[in-house]
């Protein structure tokens, strides 16, 4: 008689589980040796190094007090419009080939 792989975890667990009094101190034998002690701290940072001579700090991440950012661009001759972003390569081609 060949036990399919499905029928053959359905007995172990069958057999397993028979005894609650078993599965109970296993479980309580486990979990006492995995967690007897809390886990260990985490190593420590490693130390702050300030940069090199001549290099510059890095920039803070706060904000310089002030007013508050502009939100849209300036509008005048030094200021243009956004530009939208380049056009597929092939779309220019296609449009060309079905142009009539």
């Amino acid at each position: 008689m060949t036990l399919s792989t499905r029928e053959a975890d359905a007995a172990f667990a069958d057999v397993v589980y028979a005894d609650q009094q078993w599965v109970d101190a296993e479980f309580d034998a486990l979990i006492s040796a995995s967690f007897s002690e809390p886990p260990a701290p985490p190593p420590p940072a490693p130390p702050r190094v300030p940069p090199q001579p001549g290099n510059p700090f890095p920039p803070s991440r706060r904000l310089p007090p002030g007013p508050a950012a502009v939100t849209s661009p300036a509008n005048g001759p030094d200021h243009g419009r956004q530009r939208s972003p380049p056009a597929h390569p092939l779309a220019g081609r296609r449009a060309a080939a079905h142009a009539p």
